[in-house]
């Protein structure tokens, strides 16, 4: 099936190439913001029927996502991009969705990202540390700010969530980030965590918000709390630049 392009339609297959997978809901924030459901769905369907996508859903119940399909491989790479196809969805897809969640947080206010690698995509940037970051986010806030995030599910040990947060305290030789983002699925969670970092006298700062919070309101929002700080009040990063 052979379909023309819209230049929205290749911002899409990108997007998807880079991000793996993404939901009809994130392609939705990020390129079809004034459209009906159903014109989206047309024009993602339009796209997996034509070989640029691929489309995997578990269940009715389930959001479908969509990833890169052999027709969209072919288009990348022509043009110079490295290009892989996947057919299903890993083990771990509700950890990935939950990082595109925070890129689409990011992007979808351009005037203000600068860039965003997810944890995929830092082997390929020469990425050497021992301890990888979900995702690397750099920000104008006007000044460009670097900012390393994890995102917590709630199914690792505290413990080990924790030790991973203490190998950010001593910095990361040629990386100079101005904090650690923690997003987490719950405010509860948040907490819980936020006490752990007071208890263990973390030095460098550590912001949290909440993921659902951070889908519905984006990256400039008035989010963030200090978690070595008790009782934090929620603010905005520019705030948390000095």
């Amino acid at each position: 099936m052979n379909i023309r392009l819209s230049e929205r339609d290749m911002r899409v297959v990108s997007k998807c190439a880079i991000s793996k997978w993404l939901t009809t809901g994130q392609l939705t924030r990020l390129y079809f913001p004034n459209v009906t459901p159903d014109a989206v769905r047309k024009s993602l369907r339009r796209l997996g029927e034509a070989g640029y996508l691929v489309v995997h859903r578990e269940h009715q119940m389930t959001e479908a996502l969509h990833g890169l399909g052999p027709k969209g491989k072919v288009l990348l790479e022509a043009k110079g991009v490295p290009a892989e196809v996947v057919r299903r969805p890993p083990r771990q897809i509700e950890h990935l969705v939950g990082i595109n969640d925070v890129r689409v947080a990011v992007e979808v206010r351009p005037a203000q990202v600068a860039y965003f690698f997810a944890c995929w995509e830092l082997q390929a940037l020469g990425w050497v540390h021992p301890v990888i970051p979900d995702a690397v986010v750099g920000l104008k806030l006007p000044d460009r700010q670097t900012f390393l995030m994890e995102y917590d599910r709630g199914t690792e040990t505290l413990a080990t969530l924790v030790g991973k947060l203490r190998a950010y305290e001593g910095g990361l030789s040629g990386i100079r980030f101005r904090a650690l983002l923690l997003v987490t699925d719950t405010a509860s969670r948040l907490e819980t965590l936020a006490r752990h970092v007071r208890k263990e006298g973390f030095l460098r700062k550590i912001l949290g918000c909440v993921r659902a919070e951070l889908t519905a309101m984006g990256i400039d929002a008035p989010l963030f709390l200090d978690l070595r700080r008790v009782r934090p009040e929620k603010s905005v990063l520019r705030e948390n630049t000095e």
